[in-house]
């Protein structure tokens, strides 16, 4: 009886690793043969005219056919994202099923202006002081992994920069860090732990530590596993999906337009006014979370 105890137990926790694995897996295998299949398409279209690669156009063109992957990469999750998020409470209905879009109605009810304009607010301070703080430590300037893609990402058209890095890249990560991973792990924890509530400290740390590897090097590890512990606090303490992707929303379009902007940056990339946003990301913190952020979802 203890070998099957045992045994069972390891099937469990390989079958729990393989839920969270899963949908990264297939995220981004499918962004990646997207891509490759976009990029070569583009190419043939590109020879077969008699043209060539346009450098001024090509971190545009790039960049949309990144957008599209991204796209393809979240379609086969939808259906998980939505059991997930309902599961989570998203929803009223905690079956879901045929009454998902029923629900929408009174799922909207959870939405304020409040906890959207104090999300943004967060967002935007949080992100920009740990920037300043990266461009204050030379952290940037010591990667060069990183400097190519920021330079990649700054030579998209604006308006389609926007689009792209503020909308469909906060929409698809989300949907599938915060969205599927968080809420699995989250459940999973939960189910280890035999209580119907406890800390989610470790599915924060597991998900947010998934999400830094993801984006490939130090800079962006780094700032990508802080950001998505904010992204998870906020999405575990406002109860809805939403509020996770707008706070990844708001912080990809400020850093966006503030980095790629020189005005801007010389402007805000301050070590005072770093100071100052990081004083107002803590206070945030900790006057949301005991008063605000404490209510009963």
């Amino acid at each position: 009886m203890a070998e099957k105890g045992i045994y069972g137990t390891g099937c469990k926790n390989i079958r729990a690793i393989g839920m969270i694995v899963k949908p990264f897996v297939v995220y981004y295998g499918i962004n990646f043969i997207t891509t490759v299949l976009l990029t070569y398409l583009v190419d043939i279209c590109i020879r077969f005219v008699g043209g060539a690669w346009d450098i001024e156009y090509q971190p545009t063109v790039s960049a949309v056919i990144g957008g599209l992957a991204m796209v393809s990469g979240i379609l086969p999750l939808w259906s998980a994202f939505r059991k997930e998020v309902c599961n989570n409470n998203d929803c009223n209905n905690n079956k879901c099923n045929n009454k998902y879009k029923n629900n929408a109605r009174d799922n909207n009810k959870k939405i304020s202006f409040k906890k959207s304009l104090l999300t943004i607010t967060l967002a935007f301070s949080s992100s920009v002081s740990l920037n300043i703080l990266f461009i204050s430590l030379h952290l940037t300037e010591s990667s060069e992994t990183y400097n190519q893609v920021a330079a990649h990402q700054y030579g998209v058209i604006l308006p389609v920069g926007l689009v792209l890095y503020g909308i469909v890249s906060p929409l698809a990560e989300e949907i599938v860090f915060r969205g599927i991973i968080y809420n699995r792990m989250k459940n999973i924890w939960m189910n280890f732990q035999d209580k119907h509530r406890g800390p989610v400290i470790v599915p924060m740390l597991l998900s947010s530590l998934l999400f830094g590897i993801y984006h490939g090097n130090i800079v962006q590890m780094l700032y990508g596993f802080l950001m998505g512990m904010l992204i998870a606090y906020v999405y575990e303490k406002c109860g809805h999906f939403l509020y996770a992707f707008l706070f990844h929303a708001a912080a990809n379009s400020t850093i966006y337009m503030m980095t790629g902007n020189i005005f801007l940056y010389e402007r805000f990339t301050k070590p005072y006014i770093g100071l100052v946003l990081a004083g107002i990301t803590v206070l945030l913190l900790y006057f949301w979370g005991r008063t605000f952020f404490s209510e009963k979802r």
